[in-house]
Protein backbone atom coordinates (compact mmCIF):
# COMPACT_ATOMS: atom_id res chain seq x y z
CA UNK A 1 0.00 0.00 0.00
CA UNK A 2 1.37 3.86 -0.99
CA UNK A 3 0.27 6.94 0.86
CA UNK A 4 -0.18 9.58 -1.04
CA UNK A 5 -1.73 13.31 -0.28
CA UNK A 6 -3.62 15.36 -2.40
CA UNK A 7 -4.58 19.05 -1.62
CA UNK A 8 -3.97 18.51 1.87
CA UNK A 9 -6.07 15.18 2.33
CA UNK A 10 -4.22 12.16 2.81
CA UNK A 11 -5.07 8.76 1.46
CA UNK A 12 -4.05 5.21 0.83
CA UNK A 13 -4.22 3.63 -2.87
CA UNK A 14 -3.25 1.24 -5.05
CA UNK A 15 -0.86 1.65 -7.51
CA UNK A 16 -3.68 1.02 -9.94
CA UNK A 17 -5.96 3.62 -7.65
CA UNK A 18 -3.15 5.91 -7.82
CA UNK A 19 -3.15 6.34 -11.97
CA UNK A 20 -6.70 6.41 -11.91
CA UNK A 21 -6.90 9.86 -10.10
CA UNK A 22 -4.69 10.96 -11.85
CA UNK A 23 -6.20 10.48 -15.23
CA UNK A 24 -9.78 11.60 -13.79
CA UNK A 25 -7.33 14.87 -12.51
CA UNK A 26 -5.62 15.55 -15.62
CA UNK A 27 -9.14 15.19 -17.48
CA UNK A 28 -10.88 17.61 -15.40
CA UNK A 29 -8.19 19.89 -15.84
CA UNK A 30 -8.06 20.35 -19.79
CA UNK A 31 -12.11 20.24 -19.90
CA UNK A 32 -12.25 23.04 -17.93
CA UNK A 33 -9.24 24.67 -20.02
CA UNK A 34 -11.19 23.90 -22.99
CA UNK A 35 -13.87 25.28 -21.61
CA UNK A 36 -12.12 28.66 -20.94
CA UNK A 37 -10.16 29.04 -24.20
CA UNK A 38 -13.36 29.67 -26.26
CA UNK A 39 -14.82 32.04 -23.90
CA UNK A 40 -11.80 34.48 -23.88
CA UNK A 41 -12.18 33.78 -27.52
CA UNK A 42 -15.31 35.09 -27.79
CA UNK A 43 -15.17 37.66 -25.19
CA UNK A 44 -12.36 39.12 -27.34
CA UNK A 45 -14.21 38.87 -30.71
CA UNK A 46 -17.26 40.73 -29.22
CA UNK A 47 -15.16 43.73 -28.16
CA UNK A 48 -13.44 43.96 -31.96
CA UNK A 49 -16.86 43.95 -33.76
CA UNK A 50 -18.25 46.94 -31.67
CA UNK A 51 -19.12 49.49 -34.31
CA UNK A 52 -17.20 52.98 -33.69
CA UNK A 53 -19.62 55.51 -33.29
CA UNK A 54 -20.09 57.68 -36.37
CA UNK A 55 -19.42 61.27 -36.63
CA UNK A 56 -22.56 63.66 -37.50
CA UNK A 57 -23.55 67.07 -36.82
CA UNK A 58 -27.11 68.67 -35.96
CA UNK A 59 -28.84 71.65 -37.02
CA UNK A 60 -31.62 73.95 -35.12
CA UNK A 61 -33.04 77.12 -35.88
CA UNK A 62 -35.99 79.26 -34.20
CA UNK A 63 -39.46 80.28 -35.41
CA UNK A 64 -40.23 83.96 -36.00
CA UNK A 65 -42.78 86.39 -36.06
CA UNK A 66 -41.97 88.79 -38.48
CA UNK A 67 -41.50 92.51 -37.55
CA UNK A 68 -43.77 95.71 -39.12
CA UNK A 69 -40.13 97.08 -40.03
CA UNK A 70 -39.65 93.45 -42.74
CA UNK A 71 -36.64 93.21 -41.31
CA UNK A 72 -35.18 90.50 -39.13
CA UNK A 73 -32.87 87.98 -37.95
CA UNK A 74 -33.29 84.13 -37.14
CA UNK A 75 -30.75 82.62 -35.24
CA UNK A 76 -29.63 79.24 -36.08
CA UNK A 77 -26.85 76.62 -34.44
CA UNK A 78 -24.73 73.49 -35.66
CA UNK A 79 -23.68 71.19 -33.27
CA UNK A 80 -21.07 68.42 -33.90
CA UNK A 81 -21.59 64.85 -32.66
CA UNK A 82 -18.88 62.24 -32.32
CA UNK A 83 -16.20 64.29 -33.12
CA UNK A 84 -17.34 65.53 -36.49
CA UNK A 85 -14.77 68.20 -37.77
CA UNK A 86 -15.48 69.75 -41.46
CA UNK A 87 -16.69 72.60 -43.71
CA UNK A 88 -20.68 72.95 -43.80
CA UNK A 89 -22.68 74.95 -46.58
CA UNK A 90 -26.15 76.21 -45.37
CA UNK A 91 -28.99 76.40 -48.41
CA UNK A 92 -32.61 77.75 -47.53
CA UNK A 93 -35.62 76.20 -49.46
CA UNK A 94 -38.74 78.51 -49.36
CA UNK A 95 -42.52 76.73 -50.01
CA UNK A 96 -44.35 77.12 -52.89
CA UNK A 97 -46.74 79.94 -52.66
CA UNK A 98 -49.94 80.14 -54.86
CA UNK A 99 -50.12 82.26 -57.50
CA UNK A 100 -50.16 86.06 -56.43
CA UNK A 101 -48.95 85.17 -52.45
CA UNK A 102 -45.90 87.41 -52.33
CA UNK A 103 -43.60 85.73 -49.41
CA UNK A 104 -40.80 87.32 -47.33
CA UNK A 105 -37.11 86.30 -48.08
CA UNK A 106 -34.56 84.41 -46.39
CA UNK A 107 -30.82 85.37 -46.69
CA UNK A 108 -27.78 83.36 -45.71
CA UNK A 109 -24.85 85.53 -44.35
CA UNK A 110 -21.14 84.52 -44.00
CA UNK A 111 -18.66 84.33 -46.67
CA UNK A 112 -19.84 81.77 -49.42
CA UNK A 113 -22.40 80.73 -47.09
CA UNK A 114 -19.68 78.25 -45.70
CA UNK A 115 -19.41 77.59 -41.99
CA UNK A 116 -16.36 75.66 -40.32
CA UNK A 117 -17.41 73.36 -37.65
CA UNK A 118 -14.64 72.16 -35.11
CA UNK A 119 -15.32 68.14 -33.52
CA UNK A 120 -17.03 68.07 -30.06
CA UNK A 121 -18.41 72.09 -30.64
CA UNK A 122 -21.23 74.22 -31.90
CA UNK A 123 -21.05 77.18 -34.04
CA UNK A 124 -24.20 80.08 -34.39
CA UNK A 125 -25.41 82.20 -36.77
CA UNK A 126 -28.23 84.28 -38.12
CA UNK A 127 -30.70 84.01 -41.02
CA UNK A 128 -31.50 87.51 -42.40
CA UNK A 129 -35.21 87.49 -42.90
CA UNK A 130 -36.31 90.39 -45.47
CA UNK A 131 -39.65 91.49 -46.69
CA UNK A 132 -38.65 92.19 -50.29
CA UNK A 133 -35.64 90.59 -52.41
CA UNK A 134 -32.48 93.13 -52.68
CA UNK A 135 -32.32 93.93 -56.10
CA UNK A 136 -29.34 96.25 -57.85
CA UNK A 137 -30.73 99.51 -58.91
CA UNK A 138 -30.48 99.75 -62.70
CA UNK A 139 -28.77 102.97 -64.23
CA UNK A 140 -31.69 104.54 -66.73
CA UNK A 141 -30.92 106.52 -69.51
CA UNK A 142 -33.21 109.21 -71.01
CA UNK A 143 -33.92 107.63 -74.65
CA UNK A 144 -36.17 110.07 -76.77
CA UNK A 145 -36.25 107.06 -79.53
CA UNK A 146 -38.81 104.94 -77.03
CA UNK A 147 -42.48 104.98 -78.37
CA UNK A 148 -43.92 106.76 -75.59
CA UNK A 149 -41.34 109.84 -75.76
CA UNK A 150 -42.12 110.36 -79.60
CA UNK A 151 -45.85 109.59 -78.83
CA UNK A 152 -45.27 113.12 -76.31
CA UNK A 153 -43.17 114.82 -78.70
CA UNK A 154 -45.47 114.25 -81.89
CA UNK A 155 -47.93 115.21 -79.69
CA UNK A 156 -46.51 118.73 -78.72
CA UNK A 157 -45.45 119.33 -82.27
CA UNK A 158 -48.98 119.07 -83.61
CA UNK A 159 -50.38 121.10 -80.61
CA UNK A 160 -48.01 124.28 -81.93
CA UNK A 161 -48.27 123.48 -85.34
CA UNK A 162 -52.51 123.63 -85.46
CA UNK A 163 -52.75 126.75 -83.09
CA UNK A 164 -50.13 128.85 -84.76
CA UNK A 165 -50.09 131.29 -81.94
CA UNK A 166 -47.48 133.42 -80.61
CA UNK A 167 -44.41 132.26 -78.86
CA UNK A 168 -45.28 132.60 -75.23
CA UNK A 169 -48.70 130.77 -75.46
CA UNK A 170 -47.34 128.17 -77.78
CA UNK A 171 -44.85 127.77 -75.08
CA UNK A 172 -47.52 127.17 -72.15
CA UNK A 173 -49.39 124.43 -74.70
CA UNK A 174 -46.05 122.73 -74.65
CA UNK A 175 -45.84 122.83 -71.12
CA UNK A 176 -48.96 121.69 -70.70
CA UNK A 177 -48.50 119.10 -73.46
CA UNK A 178 -45.65 117.42 -71.39
CA UNK A 179 -47.05 117.58 -68.32
CA UNK A 180 -50.40 115.52 -68.75
CA UNK A 181 -48.54 111.76 -68.99
CA UNK A 182 -46.87 112.62 -65.83
CA UNK A 183 -49.98 113.69 -63.81
CA UNK A 184 -52.27 110.15 -65.47
CA UNK A 185 -49.22 108.18 -64.19
CA UNK A 186 -49.00 110.19 -60.58
CA UNK A 187 -52.91 109.25 -60.46
CA UNK A 188 -52.51 105.43 -61.65
CA UNK A 189 -49.95 105.04 -58.79
CA UNK A 190 -52.21 106.27 -56.23
CA UNK A 191 -53.17 102.71 -54.94
CA UNK A 192 -50.29 102.40 -52.80
CA UNK A 193 -47.28 99.65 -52.18
CA UNK A 194 -47.60 96.04 -52.60
CA UNK A 195 -47.60 94.35 -49.57
CA UNK A 196 -46.66 90.79 -48.41
CA UNK A 197 -49.59 88.02 -47.83
CA UNK A 198 -50.13 87.75 -44.47
CA UNK A 199 -50.14 84.32 -43.00
CA UNK A 200 -47.87 81.42 -41.64
CA UNK A 201 -45.04 80.25 -44.38
CA UNK A 202 -42.43 77.37 -43.63
CA UNK A 203 -39.28 77.16 -44.62
CA UNK A 204 -36.85 74.29 -44.83
CA UNK A 205 -32.55 74.92 -43.92
CA UNK A 206 -30.52 72.12 -44.79
CA UNK A 207 -26.75 71.80 -43.79
CA UNK A 208 -24.50 69.77 -45.95
CA UNK A 209 -20.67 68.78 -45.22
CA UNK A 210 -18.40 69.44 -48.09
CA UNK A 211 -16.42 66.47 -48.47
CA UNK A 212 -19.54 63.45 -47.75
CA UNK A 213 -22.67 63.32 -48.46
CA UNK A 214 -23.50 64.23 -44.66
CA UNK A 215 -26.83 66.49 -44.14
CA UNK A 216 -28.84 67.77 -41.83
CA UNK A 217 -32.37 69.70 -42.59
CA UNK A 218 -34.99 71.82 -40.21
CA UNK A 219 -37.70 73.81 -40.56
CA UNK A 220 -38.35 77.18 -39.71
CA UNK A 221 -41.81 79.03 -39.59
CA UNK A 222 -42.28 82.71 -40.24
CA UNK A 223 -45.45 84.16 -39.63
CA UNK A 224 -45.90 87.26 -41.66
CA UNK A 225 -48.92 90.28 -40.19
CA UNK A 226 -50.52 92.25 -42.44
CA UNK A 227 -49.32 95.59 -44.14
CA UNK A 228 -45.24 94.96 -44.70
CA UNK A 229 -44.68 96.48 -47.51
CA UNK A 230 -41.96 94.77 -50.22
CA UNK A 231 -41.22 95.49 -53.98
Amino acid sequence: MTTYLHTGVRFRHTVAEKDTQEVFVITRFNALACLAIPCALASSLCIAQAPAPTPNFTLSASNIAMPSSGTASIPFTLTSVNGFAGSLTLQVTPPTPPPGVKLPYLEIGGPAHLYPLAANATLTGSIGILSAIPVPIPVRFHQPTRQGDRTVWSLATALLLSLGLRRKRAANNLLLALAMPIALTTITACGGPPTLTPGTYTYTLTAAEQNSTLSSSTTITVTVPSGIVTN
